[in-house]
């Protein structure tokens, strides 16, 4: 690795701190970067443009590293029902955005701001694809409805977790109500559609 690769490394491992320690955006400064990466002012326009772009790239890699992490533990629901490993999946995301708002709220705006078809930051885990595809028997335009309807309320309940608290009482940041929140969301979210686990009724007629 030559030094101006390890510069612009060191500039997203500082970066990476500052925001995981839980400090604003706003309140980072280039200088405070660059201080603390050993390099000079003008590395970060360098390697990066803008401030907001070594954030996101800092994000990214934090992203990164959590989706796999959650990969690891998802081998000990491998084989759960899909309900089950849907729940699970989304309970771990909530925790990670509950945990890392500062880094969740970057990583959200990113992802609306980008115009790549993705409906939201779990597009890419496997596990969750998965579990949608058994649930909705493969449905493409009711798997995507799904995506959008999930990115939809998880994006509006952590962007406005205080807005909902003082109307509704439902605190995000509390671990048991986000729990038994999301075990209630999963329901409704796959009402008519689970299809493994209620029965077909046609006429009025359960078989």
């Amino acid at each position: 690795m030559n030094e101006k690769e390890t510069a612009k490394q060191r500039l997203i491992n500082v970066t990476r701190e500052l925001i995981c320690k839980g400090k604003k955006p706003g309140d980072i400064t280039v200088a405070e970067i660059t201080e603390a990466a050993g390099v000079g002012n003008g590395m970060v326009n360098y390697h990066f443009q803008s401030k907001d772009n070594l954030m996101k790239t800092a994000v990214r890699e934090v992203m990164v590293e959590a989706k796999a992490k959650l990969h690891q533990k998802l081998k000990r629901y491998e084989n759960r029902p899909a309900k089950e490993r849907l729940t699970f999946i989304l309970k771990e995301v909530a925790d990670f955005l509950a945990d890392n708002p500062e880094i969740s709220r970057i990583a959200i705006l990113d992802n609306l701001a980008e115009n790549d078809g993705q409906p939201h930051i779990l597009s890419d885990i496997r596990e969750f694809n998965q579990s949608l595809d058994e649930l909705l028997e493969g449905n493409t335009k009711t798997i995507l409805i799904k995506n959008f309807l999930i990115a939809g309320v998880f994006n509006f309940v952590f962007l406005k977790t205080d807005i909902i608290k003082q109307h509704t009482g439902f605190d995000f940041y509390d671990k048991a109500q986000r729990s038994e929140g999301i075990t209630g969301f999963v329901n409704e979210i796959l009402a008519g559609n689970d299809l493994k686990d209620i029965k077909k009724c046609k006429g009025g007629m359960c078989k």
